[in-house]
């Protein structure tokens, strides 16, 4: 076993990892971020799902801008948010992207202007536009971090435990590509994770996102808040994967079942058309059961389930109409014109000419809106974790503004390494004992069982009955899998080798546990929270529910 310590442990390689580590090291803290792949190939800020990322900043230039970012963030949140982090993020915006500019991150400009449109839930324009989704952004960051000796960088490494001493969080253990654990002490520990929406067939992560941090800090004892509320949307399933954003459906695009037929009309309710419905969605790509927009994904999900998918398994969706002369002669509230040629230009060089060619479209698992509850300080219930990015809540409600995620990295990612190493310089000389990881944990790693076979399973569960369409019965069914699926690898034979493919099963399978839990306790619908049997919102439930082991 190999032992490393640090006073900061960053666990994760995305935005929020890499922005944590880089103020742990101005605040004179020495620095070690334990990834799964090498900086700026894993996480979900680089992988490769979107023609641009938006990012979210008022004007503070422009009078009341900067608090209207902070009421359409509370206001999107429908009681979920934390409006002390919500009034963080707001003040805070601003100042990252001359930050992030300084560092060589380009933002799309219009005349001698910022480039910005009217996002997902937003009341006035603000969001700005990168291209590249967030690619640029890592790379700007790992540029400081190269410049900042006192950052270390552990690749290859999983960390499947945290480290706990007297309810301190003190270290992480890890374990190396050949099943060796990696003892990491450190003074603070950071999780910037990411998410799980690898737990669902079709999803928007890439396969090292799958719901680690939420494990590590459930096991430990942390406080989990607003599980409930993850964000689904529409996107290309087929020939490649994209999301299919908001502002495309102005301009009606054309969609048929596998059979040829038009369907979207025989899930509306009576006289509602399919063109009000797209409509709506126009002002947001994920999911929400807040306006009638929620048929698109209701209807496609629905239609897919009945077994009337087309050859590819999603709807077909023709966009051949969408000239540039055709564009241009639809009014354009929602940033089409100039949006809808940067997605176009981005299909093409990845080999789809959409003028050309018909695409297949699905509803993915996008981003969970909750996760480790936070503070003002990004700290964590426990003392000695810290959190940012997706695995941190509070930031977002049941609703969150496109373009929020990204500059939710950058914020909180600097609170978080900023406060950990504070932390960990009251932690300096403090000895730790040995110690070794849990028996539970050793015992799941060593099990020999279908992992895949588990994992695609729970997949293909998850994305008929935790996916938009909710009810107790799907819940339910949810949970048995869960409960089935943890039975069948504590029956399992052990072996002497380590299968760390078996953790990444466990991750996904608590964080779906977690996720349905949430939804079963919330009897009513709520922004990305549909249930088909509380349709409505009940205002009796306008509380953030919050999830805590053993409790």
């Amino acid at each position: 076993m190999n032992r490393l310590a640090t006073d900061v442990l960053i666990v994760g390689g995305g935005g929020a990892a890499g922005r944590a580590a880089i103020a742990a090291a101005d605040a004179g803290a020495d620095v070690l971020i334990a990834t799964k792949k090498p900086l700026g190939l894993g996480g979900t800020t680089t992988y490769p799902v979107a023609e641009m990322a938006g990012y979210n900043a008022g004007n503070p230039a422009k009078p009341g801008d900067v608090e209207r970012h902070y009421q359409d963030i509370v206001d999107a949140g429908q009681g979920m948010a934390d409006p002390r982090l919500a009034a963080i993020l707001a003040e805070n915006a601003p100042r990252t992207v001359a930050e992030l500019e300084k560092w060589g991150v380009a933002f799309d400009m219009e005349g001698d202007d910022y480039y910005i449109f009217q996002s997902c839930f937003a009341s006035a324009p603000r969001t700005h536009v990168i291209r590249g989704h967030g690619d640029p952004i890592v790379h700007a960051m790992m540029q400081q971090i190269a410049l900042r000796p006192n950052i270390r960088e552990l690749s290859g490494i999983t960390i499947v435990e945290l480290l706990m001493r007297d309810g301190v969080c003190r270290g992480a253990w890890g374990m190396d590509k050949a099943g060796g654990f990696v003892r990491i002490d450190a003074g603070a520990v950071v999780l910037a994770t990411g998410g799980a929406s690898q737990a669902f067939e079709k999803n928007l992560n890439p396969g090292d996102v799958s719901g680690d941090g939420y494990l590590l800090g459930y096991e430990a004892g942390a406080e989990l808040i607003n599980m409930e509320f993850m964000q689904a949307g529409l996107g290309i399933s087929h020939p490649i994967t994209n999301i299919f954003n908001g502002y495309i459906w102005a301009a009606h695009p054309r969609l048929q079942n596998g059979r040829g037929e038009s369907f979207v009309e025989k899930y509306l309710p009576a006289g509602m058309p399919p063109e009000h419905v797209m409509d709506e969605h126009r002002r947001h790509f994920p999911f929400s059961s807040s306006d009638d927009s929620k048929y698109l994904e209701i209807t496609i999900q629905k239609e897919i389930c009945a077994g009337n998918a087309c050859a590819h398994g999603g709807i077909c969706a023709d966009l051949t109409h969408m000239t540039d002369a055709y564009v241009d002669s639809i009014p354009d509230d929602c940033g089409l014109h100039h949006m809808w040629r940067v997605a176009r230009d981005h299909m093409r060089e990845n080999g789809l000419d959409l003028l050309k060619q018909t695409v297949e479209i699905s509803v993915f698992a996008h981003a969970i809106n909750g996760g480790v509850r936070i503070n003002e300080r990004s700290a964590s219930s426990l003392p000695g974790l810290y959190a940012a990015g997706e695995v941190a809540g509070g930031p977002h409600g049941a609703d969150r503004l496109g373009g929020n995620m990204m500059v939710t990295c950058q914020v909180f990612g600097e609170i978080a390494g900023r406060s950990a190493a504070e932390w960990a310089r009251g932690q300096k000389g403090l000895a730790v004992d040995a110690g070794k990881p849990s028996a539970a944990l050793e015992e799941i790693l060593h099990k020999r069982i279908d992992t895949n076979a588990m994992i695609a399973h729970m997949q293909k569960v998850n994305q008929k009955n935790l996916l938009v369409c909710r009810s107790e019965k799907s819940l339910e069914r949810v949970q048995e899998l869960v409960q089935d699926l943890l039975r069948e690898i504590e029956q399992a034979p052990t072996q002497d080798a380590v299968r760390m493919d078996n953790f990444r099963l466990y991750s996904m399978l608590v964080s779906s546990g977690l996720m349905a839990q949430a939804a079963q306790g919330r009897k009513e619908s709520r922004g990305a929270h549909f249930r088909e049997d509380y349709p409505q919102t009940d205002s009796a439930l306008g509380k953030p529910a919050v999830q805590k082991k053993n409790t």
